[in-house]
């Protein structure tokens, strides 16, 4: 079965993270993905390439609409894909979803992987084009409930029209590590300290305005609490650690950027931290759950997210940072559960990839 990917960028955040964990188990499962991508560079380019995946470069739909329609069109005309998958993160553009609807595709899938659509310009193209997708899309899918709602509408969703493909992950490639955790804080002079962590790209909604805020707080009361936030160091990484210089936070906000192994950190860490202006259901939250991390997120991020509500906190972005600050420590005192335990929880939860992968595969099958 042959699916064509659209809408992966060149920076790896949430929606390709969704689609290369689905990827890596379904190309053993006689599904193989090839990507169309308007970028220099795709993410996850390399491995792409190592499991079979061929990949369209084509012209920018906003620098050049008639090259990237043209293009578009030629793909699907010398290639039969059984699935055109379009992941979007707004209804920006429907362009993929109107030629694979013109060119036959027998499946055409519109994927929410967001809960808000930042930029005026963005904004009311979305808001113009989302009508229109349940004209071109054969299935609309959604990563939470959330994100169904957001793009395809309340009507659609109470309808059954949405269906739900969770953000899953590889339980066991986080699993907590004693032995990690006391290497890492050893490497990084973090011993006796009480460590904070984020995982997330430097970008405006995930709020690392406020990460300095509640640490600066923080710092004021205790000086053996650190911040480390892993993510690449691009977009407003700049500006942040502007604005960490100008705190005096240097000894206590540590950046440690792109990161291979993630799961590392995480064992390393004593508490998670997520303030995000909007998300749907971000793969950073499941995997520090998946690690056994005690959680503070605002209310802003989907409670679809949350597998332990026992170790997870809920605060308004409205309430103050001593408050948030106060809840970061009382959490960092929770002990983690035991794997066993947190496998189990992650299945139940349909957060689990070895799963999840057969149900994203049986809609692929669909009416075949």
């Amino acid at each position: 079965m042959k699916i064509l990917q659209i809408g992966m960028g060149n920076v790896a955040g949430g929606l390709e993270t969704f689609v290369m964990n689905y990827y890596r188990v379904l190309v053993h499962k006689d599904v193989q993905f090839d990507f169309v991508c308007m970028y220099d560079k795709i993410a996850y380019e390399e491995e792409i390439r190592r499991l079979g995946g061929r990949i369209y470069y084509i012209p920018n739909v906003k620098k050049n609409y008639r090259g990237y329609v043209r293009e578009l069109k030629r793909i699907l005309k010398e290639t039969k894909y059984d699935v055109v998958h379009v992941n979007m993160l707004s209804a920006a553009n429907i362009v993929p979803l109107r030629i694979a609807h013109k060119m036959g595709v027998p499946k055409v899938i519109a994927h929410s992987h967001s809960s808000s659509c930042p930029g005026f310009i963005r904004k009311t193209m979305d808001q113009w084009n989302r009508p229109k997708i349940a004209r071109y899309a054969t299935d609309r899918v959604a990563c939470g409930e959330m994100a169904g709602r957001w793009l395809f509408g309340d009507k659609a969703y109470q309808n059954g029209e949405v269906v739900l493909i969770n953000n899953a992950i590889y339980t066991e490639r986080f699993s907590f590590s004693s032995e990690k955790r006391t290497e890492l804080r050893k490497e990084m002079s973090w011993e006796g300290k009480t460590v904070i962590g984020h995982v997330g790209r430097f970008d405006i909604p995930k709020n690392h305005d406020r990460m300095v805020d509640i640490m600066n707080c923080l710092s004021a009361k205790d000086k053996n609490v650190v911040l480390c936030l892993i993510g690449p160091k691009e977009g407003l990484y700049g500006q942040i650690r502007e604005k960490v210089q100008k705190a005096g936070l240097e000894d206590q906000i540590f950046f440690a950027g792109k990161q291979e192994n993630v799961p590392k950190y995480l064992s390393a860490m004593d508490v998670f931290l997520f303030p995000s202006l909007f998300e749907g259901v971000p793969f950073a939250l499941i995997e520090a759950q998946a690690n056994g991390l005690p959680c503070v997120m605002s209310d802003a991020v989907s409670e679809e997210a949350v597998v332990f509500s026992e170790n997870v906190r809920r605060l308004s972005l409205q309430i103050e940072d001593k408050i948030w600050a106060d809840t970061l420590m009382e959490m960092s005192r929770l002990e983690r559960k035991s794997q066993n335990v947190i496998h189990d929880r992650m299945q139940e939860a349909h957060f689990d990839i070895t799963t999840e992968a057969e149900r994203l595969r049986k809609l692929y099958l669909g009416n075949r």
